[in-house]
């Protein structure tokens, strides 16, 4: 049920980019450390509700991520117009995997090539996508806090 709530949710976001006119950049492996300095990364978004790969449930400010980034807290930035780095968008904690889920555009969370920010309905992944496209910069950071 996962598998197919979070192809749904990609092809959701797919729409909404052609919709708004936009269009996705290749995926990209990730380039530099995310552990060192803020890097670009493909970001999708997830309604499915139930427990996460940690064992917690399902709320806002949690995001799917590669699994050695678990427990993990992720400070997400806007990406200016110009790819630079932009505004701060807040902090979420990589407490899901997206294990199995290929993106629409092939990339894999597995692999870091993107993450997945789950949002409670479609009006607010919409609200999502409208606001920060599907890329953002993340720096991780390790330890409890």
């Amino acid at each position: 049920m996962k598998r197919i709530m979070a192809v749904t949710m990609c092809l959701i976001i797919a729409i909404v980019m052609i919709a708004t006119g936009e269009r996705r950049n290749e995926v990209k492996a990730l380039e530099g450390d995310p552990f060192n300095e803020p890097v670009k990364i493909r970001c999708t978004g997830y309604l499915d509700s139930g427990t996460t790969y940690s064992g917690v449930e399902t709320r806002r400010g949690i995001v799917a991520g590669k699994k050695e980034w678990q427990g993990c807290v992720a400070a997400l930035y806007e990406v200016n117009e110009d790819g630079s780095l932009g505004d701060f968008i807040g902090y979420f904690e990589v407490l899901d995997t997206g294990y199995g889920i290929k993106t629409a555009d092939g990339g894999t969370i597995q692999n870091g090539e993107s993450i997945d920010v789950w949002q409670p309905s479609e009006a607010a992944l919409k609200s999502w996508v409208n606001n920060f496209g599907d890329y953002v910069y993340v720096k991780l950071t390790r330890g409890v806090g």
